[in-house]
């Protein structure tokens, strides 16, 4: 019986981000919004974002994502939007804030190639109070390797 063993080398990892490129409106009364609409951040060239607006890993690595958000629009008096961070289908950082600079809090994660890391957010739950996601360099994600 013959054996066929073929080598090569694993596709290395590549730090990668991307800066939101369009203002985006997240209706009231919405939850989970998918933030789409992204360009690949300066300093990122190995970026690769998905049809489905999310960064794909492009090999194994331990990496530290972190996330930017400048929103604006109104809430009540007792609510605060919230956002999650994404890896692949399960949130692995959530914050909530009433701010219009939303620093969300830098989380360690463990990447294997193909997985998406991305981003959602749930605004006012009073339906006509829309969030309004800005563009720019100020609204990113994107992580760098440990």
């Amino acid at each position: 019986m013959a054996f066929i063993v073929a080598a090569g080398t694993a596709a290395a990892a590549a730090p990668m981000g991307m800066n939101k490129n369009g203002v985006q409106s997240v209706p009231g009364g919405t939850s989970n919004v998918k933030l789409t609409g992204w360009t690949i951040r300066n300093g990122y060239a190995d970026t690769v974002i998905s049809a489905n607006h999310e960064l794909i890993s492009s090999g194994a690595a331990t990496a530290t994502v972190r996330c930017r958000l400048e929103v604006s629009g109104n809430l009540t008096a007792t609510e605060q939007r919230s956002f999650d961070v994404m890896l692949n289908d399960s949130p692995i950082q959530t914050f909530a804030s009433t701010a219009g600079s939303v620093n969300i809090p830098a989380k360690a994660v463990t990447l294997a190639r193909g997985d998406r890391v991305w981003v959602r957010m749930t605004g006012s739950s009073f339906g006509s109070f829309a969030t309004t996601v800005a563009a720019g360099v100020n609204s990113y994600l994107y992580f760098d390797l440990n």
